[in-house]
């Protein structure tokens, strides 16, 4: 009989994990899994519990939103452990489980760790921290992590985008340098993110075209600060469309530093990820083995076409 650690948050969704893990537990129990529950208490306390004790498994299930899903691999990453993983997503956006094709119904999601096969995904790093599908900073990063888990429940994506028209009065850009092998540059940035995912906060294809998550390689999307306030129509609009705009810079690396005289708030996976002067965000290649659905490897390992460049404004080259 195999072993299962199934963490849980049972706070993320409507809690809707609840009603459910019942059912998930028996059918576990079905596939021959002694399975042992630990649904979190607090802040960091999956990413604790799984690095003490996942040496004790053969797999290891989550639910919850994407944070839950941070914390757990953080838990696997620092142990040095390379079991599997089964995601059940229960959270508001759950970014990451849509790119893998991640069932949203939880007893598809849960009958799919069964009878799915292993993925070896990307994982990121920034500096000394992990992040399963974005690292971001500057307009709008706030919301995620300032957003109560009580008030996404009730009014999921809407949350967001309440939230993010209160912060456009106080918007701020930060001057910073980047510097990567493919490209560098310095200037004044509203927003910026390096991603390992088909969406973002919901939104699908914000990240670029033919994203591969198993490919070594980060799609890095950054805004300039526009000249005026009349600019954020058409710049958002052409983050969600892809179309070129001479306010946004965008290029694929496997490892970019960022640099700043003041301390920069980021983000990883929607949860607060300190500030910092200096980043180095480096990309881990197919460190996570995720089950998936049956035959979804051969969807996510296609080989991308090359993207066209966007025509962009210069900037200052370092």
């Amino acid at each position: 009989m195999g072993k299962m650690l199934f963490v849980y948050n049972p706070r993320s969704g409507k809690g809707q994990i609840r009603s459910q893990l019942s059912y998930l537990l028996e059918n576990f129990g079905k596939h021959g899994y002694e399975v042992t529950v630990h649904p979190t208490q607090r802040a960091m306390d999956a990413a604790a519990f799984v690095e003490t004790h996942v040496k004790e498994y053969d797999i290891i299930v989550c639910s919850g939103g994407d944070g839950t899903l941070d914390e757990v691999v953080t838990g696997i990453q620092r142990s040095g452990c390379r079991i599997p993983l089964g995601y059940i997503p229960a959270g508001s956006t759950n970014d990451f489980a849509n790119s893998l094709g991640i069932p949203r119904q939880m007893r598809q999601a849960g009958k799919a760790i069964m009878e799915g096969e292993v993925y070896h995904c990307d994982v990121g790093m920034l500096n000394e921290a992990y992040f399963v599908y974005v690292a971001a900073f500057g307009a709008f990063t706030e919301v995620s992590y300032k957003t109560s888990q009580e008030w996404k429940n009730m009014i999921g994506h809407m949350a967001y985008l309440l939230e993010g028209v209160k912060s456009l009065s106080a918007l701020k850009s930060w001057h910073m340098s980047f510097h990567s092998k493919e490209r560098s540059g310095t200037g004044d940035f509203l927003y910026g993110m390096i991603t390992n995912s088909n969406s973002v906060g919901g939104f699908k294809g914000i990240t670029g075209k033919d994203v591969t998550l198993n490919d070594g390689i980060f799609e890095v999307t950054l805004i300039r600060d526009p000249d005026n306030f009349m600019e954020w129509p058409a710049i958002i609009n052409s983050l969600l469309t892809r179309e070129k705009n001479r306010y946004i810079i965008t290029f694929k690396t496997s490892k970019v530093e960022f640099c700043s005289e003041e301390e920069v708030p980021w983000t990883r996976d929607g949860e607060y990820g300190g500030s910092h002067k200096d980043v180095l965000i480096e990309n881990l290649p197919k460190a996570l083995p995720i089950i998936v659905m049956e035959h979804s490897n051969e969807l996510l390992e296609e080989i991308p076409e090359e993207e066209e460049d966007w025509e962009e404004s210069p900037i200052e080259e370092n």
